[in-house]
Formats: structure tokens, sequence, C-alpha cells
């Protein structure tokens, strides 16, 4: 996503030359700010932003370093000093209209739908917004958990860039959690469309296959994702856990628990990975691996009233029953106090 689309060089070159080169200070600046953007184009994001700031500390609101200091803070995740960076620019600048679109991007990534909207809405009565922008405004009703806007939005994000492989993915991801899963199926194969080997794609469409009681061909749509992410740069572990859920729902257990130790290594702080490793390594008796994985569960889950009753079910076949009962009142426990909660049912 392009987070800022202001140009340096306007900002820079309108200033009158002798702006610049009038005292030590601001001449000292302008180099840091030089400096900043070789640092920010090369992908020291770091090293950009520390220059970035010293350059606004040295001559204020002079140039956009505050613009791309956030820009900086923003690729290293950074988002809480990002925001305060960016409500600093926008008070200087109330009509960036780019500050505003950056700043409800953040704020989406910190959990702050409603905010989030308010900021888009404020940017889009300066500017027309783009797919990356719409996607993300889709992104904020799927943490509102409002489907039928998440959906809309997607779809305008789409319909605007038909080449937008992310917003083509939230918009399946978005279909298929309301059980659209023709719509889900055509979001999906239009990534694959565009990126013939587009491992995330494709590891979905399992998802709609086993959806559809299609096992062998879900099972074959992980493999063949697992294959195409083997030379990424990040590798994920949802077709691994996938396609081991998918095995040991079979009754394949022995073989599933390979591409589950493969999840839990890729992704070693995801509860949900070690959890269904644990359960299944109960199943075929190994109860210490059980123990270990269940724990680990339930240590970075501590509410997960799931992990919990399987790690329950895990002391009871060790009968020890004190310790059983005690994980089963928490369960319990954590099941009623959810809102809504569904009954609780072993994990396959």
């Amino acid at each position: 996503m392009s987070f800022c689309r202001t140009s340096a060089f306007l900002v820079r070159y309108l200033v009158p030359f002798c702006c610049f080169w009038g005292s030590p200070s601001l001449a000292q600046s302008n180099s840091d700010y030089d400096r900043a953007l070789a640092e920010f184009r090369a992908g020291d994001y770091s090293a950009a932003a520390d220059l970035f700031a010293r350059v606004e500390a040295a001559s204020p609101a002079s140039t956009d370093a505050l613009l791309y200091e956030a820009k900086s803070l923003v690729h290293l995740e950074k988002y809480a000093p990002a925001d305060t960076v960016l409500r600093g620019y926008v008070k200087l600048h109330r009509n960036s209209s780019d500050a505003l679109y950056m700043l409800g991007f953040v704020l989406n990534r910190e959990g702050r739908p409603d905010d989030s909207l308010a900021t888009y809405t404020q940017a889009a009565a300066i500017s027309q917004p783009t797919a990356d922008d719409l996607k993300i405004v889709g992104l904020d009703y799927v943490l509102l958990d409002d489907y039928p806007d998440a959906i809309k939005w997607l779809e305008k994000a789409v319909s605007l860039d038909n080449k937008n492989k992310d917003a083509w993915y939230y918009l399946g991801r978005a279909y298929y959690t309301k059980a659209r899963l023709a719509d889900a199926r055509r979001a999906f194969q239009a990534i694959l469309d565009l990126d013939p080997q587009n491992a995330r794609a494709e590891n979905n469409l399992g998802l709609i296959l086993e959806t559809e009681g299609k096992p062998a061909e879900a099972a074959e749509a992980y493999r063949k994702a697992i294959a195409w992410q083997e030379q990424a740069a990040q590798v994920s572990e949802q077709p691994y856990v996938n396609l081991g859920n998918l095995l040991a729902e079979q009754d394949h257990i022995p073989d599933a628990i390979a591409p589950l130790e493969k999840a839990v290594a890729l992704a070693p702080n995801n509860a949900y990975c070690h959890m269904i490793l644990g359960v299944n390594h109960r199943k075929v008796g190994n109860l210490d691996i059980a123990r270990r994985e269940l724990l680990r569960a339930t240590e970075l889950e501590p509410d997960n009233a799931v992990a919990h009753y399987q790690l329950g079910r895990l002391y009871k076949d060790l009968h020890e029953i004190d310790r059983a009962k005690a994980e089963f009142d928490r369960a319990e426990a954590l099941q009623s106090r959810a809102a809504g909660a569904h009954p609780l049912s072993e994990a396959h």
C-alpha cells in the first residue's frame, strides 16, 4: 500500500532558496533531510526515522520530514509513535489527505476501527480514496464484525483496481466467513489468475473444498500451497496446520503429526498450532509431548477455553484427576464468561 503520495520535490523546492541556506542550522537540516531520504530509499527505515526527526527538530514545519518519519515508522510497524507523528503533521497541514489516509491506516493497525473510519471519511472529503484506502476501510468493518459493509467496501476496492491481490484476498476471506463459497472461490481464483502460484490463495481454495466435503481435493490444494511457498521469503504455517487438521479428521493421525510439527516450528507463538498438535499427540498416546504442547497453548492464550478443556482431557488420561478437574472448571468458567460462547467440543 502506498501510504504517502506527497511529493518531497514540491515542499523542498517551492520554498525560497535562501530559506535553506540562510543559516547554518537550516543548512545542516537540509543535509540531514537528503541523508534521511537516501536512507529511506535504501530501506533503512530506522535510520531514516531518526534523521527525519532531527530535521523536524532543527527547522519545524519547513519540510515534509514528519510525514516521511511517520512512513518510516509504519514500515517498522511502530504504529503508536507513527500515530503521534502524524497527528503533529496534521495539526500543521489540516488539508493533507496523504497524512489523513496514512493515519487511517495506522489507526486500523492499532485496532481502532471507529477512529480509522472517521479519519478516512475526513481524508475522502479532500481527495478520492485509492483501492488500497478502500481495502483498509473494509478491514475496519471486519474488525467491527460488520461483514456486509466490509464486503461492500472491499468490492469497491477491487472494482477500482482489479489487480489488487490483497483486496481480492480480504474480500475472499469476508465471503468465506459469510459462507458465500462461490464468491470466495471467485475472489481467490482472481488472485491465482494474476499470480498462478499464490500459496495464500491456493490454501484458501483448500478451505473452500474442505467445507464443500471434498477432502482429497482440499488436501491436494494444501500440498500445492506448501510446495509453492517453499521458495518464498515468508513461509506461512497455515497450509501445514490445515493439512494436518484434515488428515486427522480423516483418521490419518500419524500422518497429521509431521505437518502440525512444521506449523508449530513456523509459528512458535501460535496457541492454536500448539493445541492441535497436542490434541493429536494425545490421540496417538504421546502423552508427554501432548502435555508440553497443551501447556504451551494455555500459556500463550490463558483465556482459551478450548485449550484448557483439551488439557483437562489429557490430565484425565494421565489419571491426574485434580488437575483435570481444575482445567475443566477453568474451561467452563471461561466459556460462560464469553459472550455468545458455543458448547465445547473436542478439537479434531
